[in-house]
Parts: C-alpha cells; structure tokens; sequence
C-alpha cells in the first residue's frame, strides 16, 4: 500500500511538473512577437529513487532558464546606435540642404547671375538710366536672396535644436520608466518573463537614441550610462539629462552676437556632450554644432555664407567708390558682427541709380560695370574669395553639405543592415521559434496524458487493495 501511495504521489508531481512545463512554452508562444521578450525553457529534474525507503522516483520542476544572451543583445543596442545617428544626420541634413538653392534659377546662385548679367548690360550703355536701375534691382534682388537663405538655414537650425530637446525628453522618459522597471525586479520580479521584456525593449530603444553602456546587477536590476561615463540609471533611481545653450567660450569670440552652441548637461549640471558617441542625439547635435556653423558661423568662425555676403559686398564696394571716391557703397554690411552678415546685408540707402559711377579711376567709361560683371569670371585674386569666383565658392559650400548628406544616407542604408543582421542573430540566440514551441506542446501534452493514465491505473489498483483489506 506504502509503495502505491508513493507511485500515486510521484506520478502527481509528474502531472504538475509537466503543466508547468506546458504553461513556459505557452508563455513562449503567446509572446513571440512581444519586444525584448526571451525564450524561457523549463529545467525538468529527476526526483530520487530509492524503493526501501520509499522513494518512487519521477520528475519535478527545476529552475526556468532565461535564454537571453547579453552579448547578442549588446551587438543590437551597438547597431541600432548607429541606425539612430545616421537616420537623425540625414534627416537634419536634407533640411539644410533644401534652405541652399544651388539651380541657376533659384536663390543666390540666380541673383549673382541676374548681377552680373545687370552689371554687363549696363557696360554696353554706361550712360543709360535704365541700365543703371537694373543694377539696383539686381542688388536688391541678391540681398533678399542672402537674407532668405540665412532665414531658411536658421530656421533649419532651431528645428535641429527642437529635436535635440524632444530627443532628450524620450531620453529622460526611457530612464525614468527603467528605473521603475528595476524597481519592479527588487520588489520581487527578478525572474518575471514579462518584466524582462519591457527592460529589454526600453534599452533597446534607448540604445537608438544615445550610446549607452549597460551592467547588469547581482539584484537584476540594469545599470545604464553613457558610453563617456554619465549615469543615467543606477537601481531606482535615474538621472535626467538636459539640452542648452554653450556657456561662454574662454577665448574672446570674433562675435559677441554669435549664436551658441547646443550642448547637453547630465544631472548634475555638468557638460557632458563629448561623452555622446552615436545615436540620435550625436547625429543631430553634429548637424547643429558643426554643419550650421559651418554655414552661418559660431563664436570661432564666421560661417560659409557670411564669409561670402561680407566678402563679396566689400569687393563690390570697392569697384563702386573707386570710380567716385566720394560715391557711397551699393551694400552695407556691419563689420561688427560677421556671423550676422548674410542675414542683415543690405543695399546703402544712401546709393541710387542716379549715383551709380560708371567711369573708373583710369577714365574708362564703363570700367565700373565692366569690372563689376568680370567678379563672374575672375581674373585676378582680388576679386576670389579663397582662389575661386563666388559662384564657385557658393557651389563648393553647397557640395560640401551635398557630401555629408550622401555620407549620412550612405550611412543609414548599411546601418540599416547591419541592425538587421544583429537581430536576426539575436533571434536565432533567444528568440522564440514556434516551430520548435510546438514540439515542445505535443511532448509535454503526450508525457502528461501517460501520467493521467498512470494515476488512473494506480488509482484502480489502490481501490483494488482496499477493496480486498475489507
């Protein structure tokens, strides 16, 4: 009878060892498209068998095995990174590209154009009144074109700034739920199949928006950081970050109007934007602190399309007064503020078409349209800037946002692969194959229809016996 009663025993933990076991593979089925969810896999244990004392065998459940592998999942949050820098680099990017016309028939390049063909007409009839306004409206026309441009690329930048800071919001958000995550694991939820999803599914997503080095603790919380150093989560607790304006520089800047830089600050109040290596956040703060300056200056520089209104309109100048020492300039610029140049160039109100000199300091009578209309096709370095025309200066600067466009699409493209191939990898290491989920279902329903039959059987043997001891 002792022997029965312990088969019986042992043949019902065999049927709840095996409900177990099925309740982890429908878990696993029910979650194989959930993000960040790993497959779980029941440990089975043969439970001793010792007969003399009593000991019937048979299997009981043992630990559930996260099949998670870290280093997979480092190789995503590394890839999706750099998905995240490319992606906000070209995005950021296409809008710079779009505030700088480069056709003939649009922005600076038409209205140099509409210049020198203004200017060169009026050669032909130095004397003619008409001529002489076609040059005015034509400066008029290129000044509007400088201030549009600056408008547009300014614009370009406050919406990279406006990124910048809902980039780092969702960055504060993602902290702030990972911290509360780890609180769930210290409350008890450190083998919660669930919860380790949505702490997966945050970094990961995280990890887009900002290079983040990740150390998992001995309570199973996740400590999370910057690639530089700064922390961002430590168990309960998280540290925001926050997006700003540059303090200003140590060295005098060549302008005290110069826009500032965008930087990011952790908790503590510190610059911490060189510890940003990748994701959205570098992609957008590089746009917003080394393509736009390049454009239109900052505290060290005066900016690629300053440099040309400022330059450009002096050279101007200069051929103007030189045919009439007293004549006033065609355009005013203020030396004062060079990374305002673009933007505030202006034609002198004090010039008219009637002002207009014609003849040059040698006499000539049209040496000034004719050496206006030469600054197409520059001859001598005085009228270059940096050896080439301005056109081709305009067109050079143009190219070079061009080529960081293309590198950044180029980028994003490959990235694009490379986070899809980490994710395929990650999936073959703990992802959860339904194929292989169903085998698993059919071997665990036919080893818990035995038992039953075996319960069952013993079931009508013990009957049998007490049937007979009466």
């Amino acid at each position: 009878m002792g022997t029965l009663s312990a088969s019986l025993l042992g043949a019902a933990n065999a049927l709840d060892t095996y409900q177990y076991a099925l309740s982890i593979t429908q878990n696993n089925i029910g979650n194989a498209s959930t993000p960040g969810y790993a497959k779980q896999e029941a440990v089975l244990q043969a439970r001793p068998f010792d007969p003399a004392e009593g000991l019937a065998g048979g299997v009981s459940p043992g630990p559930t095995v996260n099949s998670r592998d870290l280093l997979a999942e480092r190789g995503v949050w590394q890839q999706a990174a750099a998905q995240g820098d490319a992606s906000a680099r070209n995005a950021a990017l296409a809008t710079v590209q779009n505030a700088l016309p480069v056709s003939d028939g649009s922005g600076i390049p038409a209205a140099l154009t509409a210049f020198f063909n203004a200017a060169s007409a009026w050669s032909a009839s130095p004397n003619d009144g008409s001529a002489r306004q076609a040059v005015m409206d034509s400066a008029g026309s290129l000044v509007a074109s400088f201030q549009t441009t600056a408008a547009a690329v300014a614009n370009a930048s406050r919406n990279t700034d406006q990124s910048i800071h809902d980039t780092v919001d969702q960055i504060n958000r993602l902290t702030t739920q990972l911290a509360n995550l780890n609180a769930g694991v210290q409350n008890g939820g450190q083998h919660d199949a669930g919860l380790q999803a949505q702490i997966y599914s945050a970094l990961e997503t995280l990890a887009g928006l900002v290079d983040i080095t990740v150390l998992p603790q001995q309570d199973g919380t996740m400590s999370v950081s910057l690639t530089g150093g700064a922390p961002l989560v430590i168990g309960n607790d998280s540290y925001a970050l926050s997006a700003g304006a540059a303090a200003a520089p140590a060295n005098p800047p060549i302008d005290t109007a110069a826009p500032p830089h965008t930087v990011i600050r952790g908790a503590d109040g510190s610059d911490i934007t060189s510890q940003i290596k990748s994701g959205t956040l570098h992609g957008l703060l590089q746009v917003r602190n080394v393509t736009i300056p390049g454009l239109t200056g900052d505290a060290s520089q005066p900016g690629a399309l300053n440099e040309l209104a400022q330059t450009f309109a002096g050279r101007v100048n200069e051929i103007v007064q030189a045919g009439v020492a007293t004549a006033p300039g065609l355009f005013v610029t203020d030396p004062a503020h060079p990374t305002s140049a673009a933007a505030k160039l202006a034609l002198d109100p004090a010039m008219s078409a009637s002002l207009l000199p014609a003849t040059d300091q040698n006499g000539v009578s049209n040496g000034v349209p004719l050496a206006l209309a030469a600054l197409a096709s520059p001859q001598q370095d005085a009228d270059k800037l940096d050896s080439v025309s301005y056109m081709q200066f305009y067109g050079d600067t143009t190219a070079h946002v061009g080529g960081q466009l293309n590198q950044a699409q180029s980028d994003q493209d490959l990235s694009g692969q490379l986070v899809a191939q980490a994710r395929s990898l990650r999936q073959t290491e703990s992802g959860v194959s339904l194929d292989e989920e169903a085998m698993h279902v059919l071997q665990f329903q036919q080893a818990y229809q035995a038992v039953a039959k075996l319960v069952s059987t013993l079931d009508n043997l013990t009957q049998v016996v007490i049937n007979m001891m009466q």
